[in-house]
């Protein structure tokens, strides 16, 4: 098996023997065709470009193949402290554990904890193409789902409807033969065709034995589902409805596969297949969902409660909703948390740690809004940053930095919550 070549965020790609010119050149064309601002005029490149001119992976994880079959992994930036991580093995089980919670992913990664275990010797892409196989493999167990559609055709025994002048004109000479009209429950739905679409896709990308055997028998069981005419066309006419509730995991993974949703804004030309997450959200989604499991003494609100900051022309104006709010019995929000997957150094007070200004902006108002007095950030926590730090702002508000441990949410949960109720 070929082996994909692994970086992590904001590392840099390099000709090392594993990425050649072309594959540079090919990750220029991406990056420059992903800067390209979208039709809300919003730019969000997949890489970054340092000062000397290299590129470099940004806050997008993930993997990504190069039109000449090169697979490149970008792993998130955990900090293991001491811990050797050569093969990136627990990188990738923590990222996996992280995406669990990624609400673009949410219905089709329901990795339990053997399988993240077993499956973080695999390459990422590989990873991710056996959790689409094993849901696809429960689907074809519960049954594909069909439709009647009407067929018209002469068959040596009568069914349906006998189509009297049609049956005349075409069987006059052979008595034995009736064209008949009658309806047929057929695999032949939009659904099924994309995921046909979708195996046939993957074929050439999968290296392991273990996946190909598993396509193999797959691909057998749509054996009589004909080839999409056009993707987009049977994306848009696909529902998932009371009957095919089962297809849900499956039709996530095809629509990231063929079309990148759920993912990143790119989906350019100059990639053969692209998976690529934004880790600021599946930091703040893994930071929410951990607070949600691992406190139970507040009710956790998820981007909200939503209000309004202004009234104009006597309605309401610049909403705010903030990332975690924490709410006691009555309804008080008694401590909102803005999680940012943004690495702080507490050695370097004269760049306030690296936290940006406009973020203390954002969390002062919704103090001020929700009339909240113990206000949060949370950030990863590394060797540089594994202690909070506490700003006092104006009004009798208080700010807290907290660092997030993604190897132990339980205890950091645990934590944060012993210094927010401190004091209040």
């Amino acid at each position: 098996m070929r082996l994909p070549h692994t970086i992590r965020e904001h590392e840099p790609f390099e000709t090392d023997g594993e990425l050649s010119e072309e594959d540079l050149r090919s990750l220029e064309d991406i990056w420059r065709e992903s800067a390209t601002p979208g039709t809300d005029g919003a730019v969000s490149p997949v890489f970054s470009r340092r000062r000397d001119g290299k590129l470099t992976a940004s806050n997008y994880v993930g993997v990504l193949t190069t039109p000449h079959q090169t697979v490149i992994e970008i792993l998130p930036k955990i900090d293991l402290g001491d811990q050797d991580d050569t093969k990136h093995e627990e990188t990738k089980t923590h990222f996996l554990k992280m995406l669990r919670s990624y609400r673009g992913l949410r219905r089709a990664a329901q990795l339990p904890e053997s399988s993240i275990q077993e499956m973080k010797r695999f390459p990422m892409l590989e990873v991710f193409i056996r959790q689409f196989l094993g849901n696809l493999q429960l689907l074809v167990r519960g049954g594909l789902a069909r439709r009647y559609v009407s067929l018209e055709e002469t068959l040596p025994y009568l069914r349906g409807r006998l189509q009297f002048r049609e049956h005349i004109r075409n069987n006059v000479t052979n008595q034995a033969r009736f064209f008949v009209a009658h309806d047929e429950l057929s695999v032949d739905r939009p659904a099924n065709r994309l995921i046909q679409k979708a195996l046939t896709m993957l074929k050439p990308q999968i290296q392991s034995g273990e996946n190909r055997q598993l396509l193999r028998e797959l691909t057998a069981a749509f054996a009589d589902v004909p080839q999409t005419e056009n993707p987009y066309s049977d994306w848009r006419k696909h529902r998932v409805d009371r009957s095919m509730r089962h297809y849900g995991p499956v039709m996530q993974w095809v629509g990231m596969f063929l079309f990148r949703h759920g993912l990143t804004t790119f989906a350019g030309r100059h990639a053969n297949l692209s998976l690529l997450f934004p880790m600021e959200k599946v930091f703040e989604d893994f930071v929410t969902h951990s607070f949600l499991r691992h406190q139970d003494e507040f009710k956790l609100a998820r981007q909200g409660p939503e209000r309004y900051l202004a009234m104009h022309n006597g309605k309401g104006a610049f909403k705010t909703k903030p990332d975690i709010s924490l709410t006691d019995g009555s309804g008080r929000v008694v401590f909102i948390l803005d999680a940012k997957w943004k690495e702080i150094d507490a050695s370097k007070p004269e760049n306030n740690y690296g936290i940006a200004q406009s973020d203390l902006y954002q969390l002062y108002a919704y103090g001020k809004r929700y009339k909240c007095r113990k206000l949060a950030l949370v950030y990863p926590q590394t060797r540089k940053f594994n202690a909070p730090l506490t700003y006092r702002l104006v009004s009798e508000l208080t700010l807290l930095c907290l660092p997030f441990d993604v190897t132990s949410p339980k205890n950091s949960v645990q934590q944060s919550m012993q210094r927010l109720a401190e004091n209040i």
